[in-house]
């Protein structure tokens, strides 16, 4: 089976050889990797469990991306999903900055924000390397949402010890703060930290994959109704060399962990009106 062959369709997203290839150990993950665990988890008992699901919107990486690169967020009102009514927003970081380059960066992180609170907890497993990229996104989405201000903090997060662990790990997190929400019954007062063996790349990897199989098993290669939707990147009928989150040697995470994180707050973003 060559890379470029879906494996899975699974409503909006189709799952290719190559992002079932990299659920391996030490294996980048792309976009749609990402992608496919959001959508498996808004349709999965973890979401819809939910006192109020629609009060959570999980953007897909394709998403942020156009909001952290657009020059005014008020212009994608009408692609993005409805936020006016979201009280937690999920948003996969990523340090691409290159809008011609659908796939690129070289690290995943994660925030999520409080839109009631207008509090963004931002997520990394890398000693914040990406919380510039987190900032401007924080900004943007203050600016969509007309909230004036947001207060940002970083969070104490588990570290990764490898350089390709990142994507694996965001993936992670947001199930397990959505698993949070549904173990309090309320997502009103939850305990936004994550205990330092909360998450495990290796189960997580595992999980994946047998969450792929299992669903191909069960229903085949197709599953729900796919949609059009605006952000899909077209798939090259060749072999990539490039991650879309982490895409050189050149650029590769550090292998040294945080021996300490604690709370602190990063900076208030203000909006400009």
């Amino acid at each position: 089976m060559r890379s470029y062959d879906i494996i899975l369709e699974y409503y909006d997203v189709s799952v290719y050889k190559e992002d079932f290839d990299n659920l391996r150990d030490d294996q980048w993950f792309n976009d749609n990797n990402l992608t496919f665990w959001y959508e498996y988890l808004e349709r999965s008992e973890v979401y819809t469990s939910l006192d109020h699901p629609e009060y959570i919107v999980l953007l897909r990486p394709s998403m942020v991306f156009l909001l952290a690169q657009s020059p005014n967020p008020l212009d994608l009102k009408d692609v993005l999903p409805p936020l006016d009514g979201a009280r937690f927003i999920f948003l996969p970081i990523n340090n691409n900055a290159n809008v011609d380059l659908a796939e690129g960066g070289s690290h995943w992180s994660l925030l999520v924000v409080d839109t009631k609170k207008k509090i963004g907890y931002y997520y990394d497993t890398l000693e914040d390397i990406n919380v510039q990229e987190a900032e401007i996104v924080a900004k943007k989405l203050t600016t969509l949402l007309d909230c004036g201000k947001l207060t940002l903090y970083s969070m104490p997060t588990p570290q990764q010890t490898n350089g390709s662990d990142c994507g694996v790990m965001v993936c992670m997190l947001t199930s397990h703060v959505l698993q949070k929400f549904v173990d309090s019954g309320s997502s009103a007062d939850v305990d936004m930290h994550i205990a330092e063996d909360a998450i495990s790349p290796s189960r997580g990897r595992q999980l994946m994959s047998y969450t792929i199989l299992e669903l191909i098993s069960k229903y085949g290669r197709k599953v729900g109704d796919n949609k059009d939707i605006e952000f899909s990147f077209t798939r090259k009928k060749e072999d990539q060399s490039s991650s879309s989150s982490e895409s050189s040697s050149e650029n590769t995470e550090s292998g040294e962990s945080s021996s300490e994180s604690i709370q602190i707050p990063v900076k208030v973003l203000t909006t400009h009106r």
